[in-house]
């Protein structure tokens, strides 16, 4: 009985104790963009709605977000991975570029995080004051270049859907990351980007670059100042961008309804409400509103882009 008894101890000691529940949050660029602090802040939230579990947010860049969100695309649907990504790289890139995965199939819906207006900014040196100026200095016959995340995403639409609006044509450069792409603004290697308005907000108030125009039917209150796309005429040039959360296709119905009211609670508890509308984030939906979101996007995009001339690489 004492060896019995001696055996059941020393099976106790060597067992570990229960390890907690690593949630991966994977950003499919490099560090840098805009999507860092909104990711930090959903994750702050989520370990105090877990508090036993290890919420990790991690930039994983390459090929416009393909890299990053392969990754969570071949990730076990464990209810342990997921994506938060903008709207762009969900909805527009796939039909731009071959992707390792189809991303109609490949991704269960959670939460949308919230939508934010986008905004145009040029660098300083380039003696640009408004879009007018702008287009103009473009069909002078001057090379101007705009920059992005990628093909397919949000701010390399938004410069085609100008170039297309206003007869113009500057010259996309992608970036494996929103973050290099800002560096270059402020560098002068490239002239412009049009992102979120809480992308280009430090920028512009550190007077390193100018904002031109919000790509929006309302001006930012963020950018009050900047007139909208609208207003300059110009009704069909709006790229309000949204920010999801998704996880592998295949996730339990049961692990995906108890998460998504996890996310809600934090995306809705007025601490992160308020944190969010600082960056000018707001609205966040449950995941039948981000599914009917992505069915509407995912019959819009393919049919608009080869009218912007548009086509995949």
């Amino acid at each position: 009985m004492r060896r019995i008894a001696a055996g059941l101890l020393a099976l106790c000691v060597a067992a570990p104790p229960a390890a907690a529940d690593t949630i991966r949050i994977v950003i499919p660029y490099a560090p840098g963009g805009a999507l860092d602090p909104l990711a930090r802040i959903l994750a702050n939230g989520l370990g105090k709605v877990r508090p036993g579990d290890a919420i990790v947010v991690e930039n994983i860049g390459g090929a416009g977000g393909i890299v990053g969100m392969n990754t969570v695309a071949k990730a076990p649907a464990d209810g342990r991975t997921f994506l938060f990504s903008p709207s762009g790289n969900i909805v527009i890139s796939p039909w731009l570029q071959q992707t390792p995965y189809d991303v109609t199939k490949a991704f269960e819906p959670i939460a949308l995080v919230g939508s934010v207006k986008s905004a145009m900014i040029v660098r300083v040196s380039l003696g640009v004051n408004t879009l007018g100026e702008l287009i103009a200095l473009s069909k002078k016959g001057t090379k101007l270049t705009y920059g992005s995340p990628g093909i397919g995403t949000s701010p390399h639409i938004s410069g085609a859907i100008l170039n297309h609006a206003a007869g113009i044509t500057i010259t996309h450069v992608p970036y494996r990351g929103l973050g290099p792409a800002l560096n270059d603004i402020v560098g002068g290697h490239i002239d412009a980007i049009t992102t979120s308005v809480i992308g280009v907000l430090p920028y512009v108030q550190g007077g390193t670059a100018r904002a031109l125009a919000t790509f929006d039917t309302e001006r930012s209150d963020r950018l009050p100042d900047v007139p909208t796309t609208v207003e300059l005429g110009f009704p069909d040039l709006v790229m309000p961008q949204w920010y999801g959360l998704l996880a592998p296709a295949g996730l339990s119905a049961d692990v995906r309804k108890a998460f998504e009211a996890q996310v809600l609670a934090v995306l809705r508890s007025p601490e992160v409400v308020q944190q969010l509308a600082t960056s000018g984030v707001a609205d966040p939906k449950g995941t039948a509103e981000l599914r009917a979101i992505l069915d509407a996007d995912f019959k819009k995009w393919p049919s608009l882009l080869p009218k912007l001339g548009i086509t995949a690489q």
